[in-house]
């Protein structure tokens, strides 16, 4: 029997998902999928991309990802590119490969495999995965935190009324597995469960591993993160 096999936000820390993997010994049959942020911050961005791409591991689109891959699809219209990069992020592009560019434009914001959702940032009650509009294909991957109106908080305007998207969500999409807003443990509610637990801060890289695809039963496996 198959596995599904997901890891929390990696941000180019190359040599935890080695590590981590060797703990989890993935098979062949297994399926591996990253919940997205796979590359900035850490130190080879481009390592993981390779690594990722060897040994057939998807992600789903991050936001730091799909800043770069908005840049990569307007500069290949030739006008003056509207999206801004910063040092770090102009020494990725620089150094992608044709392969590792046909690998972000590739990259879906969102996986679904019967009833476990991977997704970078979360999901509303509301939203179908099947008729996502442009702008909430953009919202599933900033997703934080909600008003009381259930109306998506920017990074910038959350405050202690704020509520977590995952408290209000009720499994209508699936067992969502997310990442994004790191913490120092792993975030488990009813119908989610949040992985991202800040290995580029020097916490842990964490992955969950499914052995039915219908249950919500898994088995955590972590490594400490060196910053």
């Amino acid at each position: 029997m198959s596995r599904l096999v997901v890891y929390g936000d990696i941000h180019g820390c190359r040599n935890a998902l080695v590590k981590l993997r060797k703990k989890i010994k993935p098979k062949k049959k297994d399926i591996e999928i990253c919940v997205g942020d796979i590359i900035k911050k850490g130190k080879d961005s481009i390592g993981i991309l390779d690594y990722l791409q060897k040994h057939d591991i998807e992600s789903v689109l991050g936001n730091h990802e799909e800043k770069i891959v908005k840049y990569l699809l307007h500069k290949k219209v030739g006008k003056k590119n509207p999206i801004y990069l910063n040092k770090e992020e102009k020494e990725i592009v620089k150094n992608l490969s044709k392969k590792n560019i046909k690998y972000l434009l590739n990259m879906p914001y969102f996986i679904k495999i019967k009833h476990i959702v991977v997704v970078h940032g979360g999901l509303q009650n509301h939203l179908s995965l099947n008729r996502l509009s442009k702008l909430e294909k953009s919202k599933i991957i900033k997703m934080r935190f909600l008003d009381i109106n259930n109306h998506l908080k920017t990074y910038d305007k959350e405050n202690k009324n704020s509520i977590y998207w995952s408290k209000l969500y009720n499994g209508n999409q699936g067992f969502v597995v997310y990442g994004h807003q790191w913490a120092k443990e792993i975030r488990a509610d009813k119908h989610s469960l949040g992985i991202d637990t800040g290995c580029v801060y020097g916490n842990k890289l964490t992955a969950v591993v499914f052995k039915d695809f219908r249950k919500k039963s898994y088995k955590v496996f972590q490594v400490k993160c060196k910053h």
